[in-house]
């Protein structure tokens, strides 16, 4: 690619840049969009990956939700952080010398990019192959003449399915003083630990705090569910995770800070590359957790030995 190219590119980009610090950028009819991208009357949001097409809309409760399963519950940030680098492409001016766009893949695009507004209207974007030097993507809209370049960030958070955008349950996070009793079941074992009023851990009338100090620490952090594997998931999803027989169901109680009675559950699968699949209380879905939390979580067990 010749250098005027990657000039023109960084160009685009310092543009970019300069929309995102907050300056206003006076209406130029040579950029690929005058009015903006994104706005209020924007209704519907559609992009393309090599592996799947997935289509948001802005509901009447003023979120956006996933058209193909509007019961999955969206983290808003993230979609919001996909807006505005679709608003902020509004300011991009064409290259000057594109050089052969044959060579672009922008015929048959692995990514392409919509943007709709209630009635319709909107722009559509062709997202082709990485520009020399990386850093950003051409791209085209309907005006097949023009090329531009678009940020690697907007293409990357394009590369996410559906259940990286989930919206993650936050577990409550627990002082040792708030938790009143763990129970663990599985493998034909049951567990229950409760907390006296002199603070020791006690199985049976066993002092058994020494083995739960790693657990209780967990707690007072946040137990996290780091990531969503499957929302909804269909019948065969949970024997594969080993979540219809799980390791280990294990039922934290607590005092809230209101002094109102709580508890939540989560259960431990299979492995699941460098942590394990879980489920948390009645959420329909499939989460990962550490393999130290899910080993903590075990390890409740070994104390019914």
């Amino acid at each position: 690619m010749k250098k005027i190219q990657i000039l023109a590119g960084a160009l685009a980009l310092a543009v970019l840049a300069c929309a995102g610090c907050g300056k206003k950028v006076p209406s130029d009819p040579t950029t690929l969009n005058d009015t903006g991208l994104v706005s209020s009357s924007t209704q519907e949001l559609i992009y393309k990956n090599s592996s799947y097409t997935l289509r948001f809309n802005y509901n009447d409760a003023g979120e956006w939700q996933w058209k193909d399963d509007t019961t999955i519950p969206l983290n808003q940030s993230k979609v919001q952080e996909l807006l505005d680098q679709v608003s902020a492409l509004n300011v991009l001016v064409p290259l000057e010398n594109p050089g052969d766009i044959t060579t672009y893949d922008l015929d048959a695009p692995d990514r392409t990019l919509e943007v709709k507004d209630a009635d319709g209207s909107g722009i559509s974007l062709q997202i082709g192959s990485a520009a020399e030097g990386g850093g950003h993507y051409m791209c085209r809209d309907g005006d097949t003449t023009k090329i531009y370049v678009v940020p690697d960030a907007l293409v990357q958070m394009m590369d996410r399915n559906i259940y990286e955008l989930v919206q993650i349950p936050a577990v409550p996070v627990l002082a040792a003083e708030q938790i009143t009793a763990i129970e663990a079941q599985g493998g034909g074992a049951s567990v229950t630990v409760s907390r006296g009023d002199d603070g020791r851990w006690l199985r049976e009338g066993t002092d058994v705090s020494g083995q739960l100090k790693g657990l209780v620490s967990l707690l007072g952090q946040g137990l996290a569910l780091e990531s969503c594997v499957d929302y909804n998931p269909s019948s065969g999803a949970l024997p594969i995770c080993g979540l219809t027989d799980p390791t280990v169901t294990a039922t934290v109680h607590y005092t809230a800070a209101n002094g109102s009675a709580g508890s939540f559950t989560v259960k431990v699968g299979l492995s699941n590359e460098d942590g394990y699949f879980a489920m948390y209380n009645e959420v329909p879905a499939i989460f990962k957790v550490s393999a130290a939390t899910a080993q903590l979580l075990t390890g409740l067990l070994s104390l019914a030995a």
